[in-house]
């Protein structure tokens, strides 16, 4: 657990970090203790305390739903820039996969930071290093004048390893500090002391007190990229899709009630009426509140005193207090209905709920394509910024000559293809209407191609394909030709040999031999100008 700092000390910092960190657990699966705190809020003490014991943790819409729509950098985005062929420092190997965990922190947190370094190390390779930071760890942002979207300061709270007084490295929590909105720029690296005050460490973690990273005009570079999941003119959008990550922790709390039901109230309960009950047990809660309970399963029989005349008693059963099956297509609608607060239409949902999968929300393949164009623009702003920032230190410490305009990047993202499902029902429909004559082939190429976005891309794709056909069939047609003359040499060759066996074994048919060279002849595609063998001649 982090220590108290007092940047963090203002109620909108601390409810923005709250709401950021519990959406950060809910994508890593660690939010246990926060489905704890919701069912506290929503039964009993006595009841509550039952349930708490294993909550049920299987039911995550919240995830389930944004992992499917973070599918922008699936495949690698094409990167261009006039003049430049080699990007190789600042598009490096590990940049795309990390931008696939960023995209997924965007759109369930809202906005996500790319922390950007250069090697301090002349062993190591001379190219940008990238860091996924959550928002939930910067603890102060201030805006730039020019761009309130953009941070020109930041306190980023991350731990740190250094040596202690006898050489012994130790992980320490500490605060660090950039801030480039001043007249000078300011770096600073705080440890924090027993009662949570931040102390300056800066000189054990750098050899100097000088800003870290200037351009190679001498101006701060602010090494962080703010990401945003939609276009917007302020610095956080942290409330954004509340209803999902509420309704989620709600899910997962009735989840919890739903399996403790199943296996204490799914069962025919048999009574005794008129009969004595046992003492019960008595136990003790959290906030020292004593209950009497008595353990009952589907073989247990209730005991209660009687009341009546004697003799009145009698075993009795209750139907069961629950029917699962209903339970769970109660469940499986509302985890339906909170998947419409990611952004989705009704139709983009596939909700699945077979024995064999239980229950799952999936989006439709046409839903996530939607999905991918809405973030389209913003996710290209941000990379632009980052890739603008990046050229700035690989000019500055690493010797390139890389635009650092952030619009002299080009970034082309891959489009998600069809299904096998929808392509052959795109098929399917295209083929009927080129039937009736109601569509051309150039809107036939570009539905089944939707990368081609022109019409004279199309054609130019219809041409190719019509040259490669003309080239194939050149090529089949030496081959015929090739094995046409393969099998008339063949033939020759055999003629030749009946007709050596003939002379060698002094058994010759000069009508036999005859038929066999005009055969040779035939098969060579020539013709026959010499005489017929006479009789007396050999």
């Amino acid at each position: 657990m982090m220590t108290t700092y007092s940047d963090d000390q203002d109620r909108e910092t601390h409810e923005r970090r709250q709401e950021q960190l519990l959406r950060e657990r809910m994508l890593d699966g660690q939010h246990e203790n926060d489905i704890i705190s919701e069912i506290m809020k929503d039964y009993s003490p006595e009841i509550a305390m039952e349930l708490t014991i294993n909550p049920d943790l299987s039911e995550n819409t919240f995830r389930m739903v944004l992992t499917q729509l973070a599918v922008s950098y699936s495949e690698p985005p094409l990167v261009s820039a006039e003049g430049v062929e080699d990007f190789s420092a600042i598009i490096t190997p590990e940049l795309w996969p990390k931008m696939q965990q960023r995209d997924l922190l965007t759109l369930g947190l809202r906005e996500c930071f790319v922390r950007l370094d250069w090697p301090t190390s002349e062993d190591a390779i001379q190219e940008v290093r990238y860091r996924v930071v959550a928002p939930g760890h910067i603890i102060k942002c201030v805006a730039l004048d020019d761009h309130p979207d953009r941070p020109g300061c930041l306190s980023e709270r991350r731990m740190r390893t250094r040596q202690d007084e006898v050489g012994k490295p130790i992980r320490v929590e500490t605060v660090e500090t950039w801030d480039i909105t001043g007249d000078e720029p300011v770096f600073r690296i705080d440890e924090l002391d027993e009662r949570g005050n931040p102390v300056d460490r800066t000189s054990l973690y750098l050899d100097s007190t000088e800003y870290p990273y200037r351009d190679e005009d001498g101006k701060p570079i602010l090494p962080y990229v703010l990401f945003h999941a939609q276009l917007q003119d302020r610095l956080w959008d942290f409330k954004a899709g509340i209803e999902l990550v509420r309704g989620t922790l709600r899910l997962a709390v009735a989840f919890t009630s739903w399996f403790d039901a199943f296996s204490n109230s799914a069962n025919p309960q048999r009574v005794a009426i008129d009969l004595d009950l046992p003492a019960g047990q008595t136990q003790t809660l959290q906030k020292s509140r004593n209950v009497e309970t008595i353990t009952a399963g589907p073989k247990t029989i209730l005991k209660f005193s009687s009341q009546g005349p004697p003799g009145a008693g009698r075993i009795d059963t209750y139907p069961p207090g629950l029917s699962p099956m209903e339970g769970m297509n109660a469940l499986r609608a509302y985890a339906e209905r909170l998947a419409v607060f990611a952004g989705l239409n009704p139709g983009d949902l596939i909700a699945s709920g077979s024995p064999q999968s239980g229950l799952s929300i999936i989006v439709s393949r046409d839903g996530q394509r939607r999905a991918q164009q809405r973030s389209e623009p913003v996710n290209r702003l941000g990379d632009q910024q980052l890739l603008s920032k990046a050229a700035r230190l690989a000019n500055a410490y690493g010797g390139t000559s890389l635009p650092t305009d952030e619009r002299a990047y080009t970034l082309e993202y891959a489009q998600l293809g069809l299904s096998e499902i929808e392509r052959k029902t795109m098929i399917e429909n295209i083929e009927k209407e080129s039937a009736l004559g109601l569509i051309s082939r150039v809107t036939m190429v570009r539905e089944l191609h939707p990368g081609l976005d022109s019409d004279e891309a199309a054609l130019a794709f219809l041409v190719a394909q019509k040259q490669h056909e003309n080239d194939l069939a050149d090529a089949l047609g030496e081959l015929e030709v090739e094995e046409e003359d393969e099998a008339d040499i063949d033939g020759a060759l055999g003629e030749i040999s009946a007709a050596r066996e003939m002379l060698r074994m002094r058994t010759l048919d000069r009508a036999a031999l005859d038929e066999a060279l005009l055969a040779i002849v035939g098969e060579l595609g020539g013709e026959d100008d010499q005489p017929a063998i006479e009789d007396g001649e050999e």
